[in-house]
This record gives structure tokens, C-alpha cells and sequence, in this order.
């Protein structure tokens, strides 16, 4: 407990027992902490104190806060290696989590220009999806596709959606089984803007991993896809050979 007549700092004392909490598993991953005023009156302190404790377990990483949410326990990055093609589903059942797809948007119109130039046609789908862990989303999947591809994925989509299946069009492209699939990657940072701040459910202007895909089925693109991944979520790891002749 709380001991206003120690030496030690209240909000020393406080982050000491709420880290404790978090290390102990009494917060678990993810978990929403209880409110400013909730603490001040739970540990007899004022609302500065609260902060400055709060403030120095995100310092260390443990906690993170969400403008007009609260502020959670943070959650351990996922890592992804980028070695080998692997399902959105077992990414996260790697890492012992749990997730879902959902269906953010599809659309026959509206297709920027640069983007029928990229696919060399003028029959382009848009298909989106949001990939959640454990109900935070951490994956925004923004697909353009060749029409007899998405008009196949759609429908697919929305039943793997109604099922809680986490999934992204690779799943599908299996499901399907689409063969002669070879892809190019690119990754990059970037911040997030007003759309996919919304989207992942972080501060505008906050780092994300943005990753541009080119799918070809033989030597056809089928799909050009912009994917945006929580930063401080999501990791990818790759191994590299040394040059022996350095």
C-alpha cells in the first residue's frame, strides 16, 4: 500500500505496486487499467500522482494510452518472419493469441488512376480488411484486385467474417486454390493519417509498418495490396547470410 510518510515519492510507490500488478498478471495483456479517478481514490492520491506513475510505466513500456480510450496494459509485439508466407491465423497462433477478420469495405468504383495503371486494367475491385488479436486491431489490409479474383474472394470473405475467422487474401488465394502465386514486398514506415487511425484505433501521426505487395498469378498481377500494421504491435524479423568475403 501507499505510504504518504515514506521517503520514497507517492508516485514512485504507485508504479512500483501497479507494475507488480501488470508483471504478476493481475492486469493482463491488453486489459484496460482502471480510471485516473478510479486509482486517486483506490490508493488515497491525487490526480498528478497518478499521472506521473502512469507516465513512468509508459516510459518503461508497460502501459500505453489511448487518446479518449484510457490507457492499457501493453502487449507484447507479435513478430512475423519474412523467410516464408504465413497466414494471418497462424501468426497469431504462434504467438498463443486469438483473432478475427473483418470486412472493412468493398467496392467496384472509385479506383484511383495510378492504381489502373499499376494492375494494367480497368476491372479493379477494392477489397479491405481489419485483422484483429484478441479484439485490437492490428492489421489493415487495403486490396486491389483483378475483377474475377475479388468477385471469387467477396463472398468468401463475408462467410469466414460471419465465422470469426482471421484471415487476408492469402488465406483465400489457398482456399481457391490459385496456383503459379509468386509475390514482391516492400517495406516501409510511414505515419498514420486520419483513415487508419481510425482503422487501428491509434493517435494520428503515430508510426506505423506499411508494407506494398504485388501478387502475380504466373506473370499477371492480380493484386496490389497496402497493408498497415500497429508499430508498436507488430515486428517482422528476417535472417541474413554474412558476406565471408568482407
Amino acid at each position: 500500500m501507499i505510504d504518504p510518510k515514506s521517503s520514497t515519492p507517492l508516485y514512485i510507490q504507485l508504479s512500483e505496486i501497479l507494475e507488480e500488478d501488470i508483471l504478476s498478471k493481475k492486469y493482463a495483456d491488453g486489459q484496460k487499467l482502471p480510471s485516473e479517478n478510479q486509482l486517486c481514490k483506490q490508493y488515497g492520491v491525487s490526480r498528478i500522482t497518478v499521472r506521473q506513475a502512469l507516465s513512468k510505466l509508459e516510459q518503461k513500456n508497460l502501459l500505453f494510452s489511448v487518446h479518449g480510450k484510457g490507457t492499457y496494459v501493453h502487449r507484447e509485439q507479435i513478430s512475423q518472419k519474412l523467410t516464408k508466407v504465413t497466414s494471418f491465423e497462424k501468426t497469431l497462433e504462434e504467438q498463443g493469441l486469438t483473432g478475427y477478420t473483418e470486412v472493412e469495405q468493398y467496392s467496384k468504383s472509385r479506383i484511383p488512376g495510378n492504381i489502373k495503371q499499376i494492375m494494367g486494367s480497368e476491372n479493379i475491385h477494392t477489397l479491405c480488411l481489419v485483422g484483429y488479436a484478441n479484439n485490437m486491431p492490428l492489421v489493415y489490409y487495403n486490396s486491389y484486385l483483378k475483377g474475377y479474383i475479388a468477385e471469387r474472394m467477396y463472398p468468401m470473405a463475408k462467410k469466414w467474417e460471419s465465422e470469426k475467422k482471421a484471415f487476408s487474401t492469402w488465406d483465400m488465394y489457398k482456399a481457391m486454390e490459385t496456383k503459379y502465386l509468386h509475390m514482391e514486398q516492400k517495406l516501409t514506415a510511414t505515419i498514420a493519417d486520419n483513415h487508419i487511425s481510425k482503422v487501428l484505433n491509434v493517435p494520428k501521426g503515430d508510426p506505423v509498418i506499411k508494407m506494398e505487395t504485388h501478387v502475380y498469378e504466373k506473370n499477371s498481377l492480380v493484386e496490389y495490396k497496402i497493408a498497415y500494421y500497429r508499430a508498436d504491435k507488430y515486428s517482422f524479423t528476417v535472417v541474413r547470410e554474412m558476406d565471408n568475403g568482407l
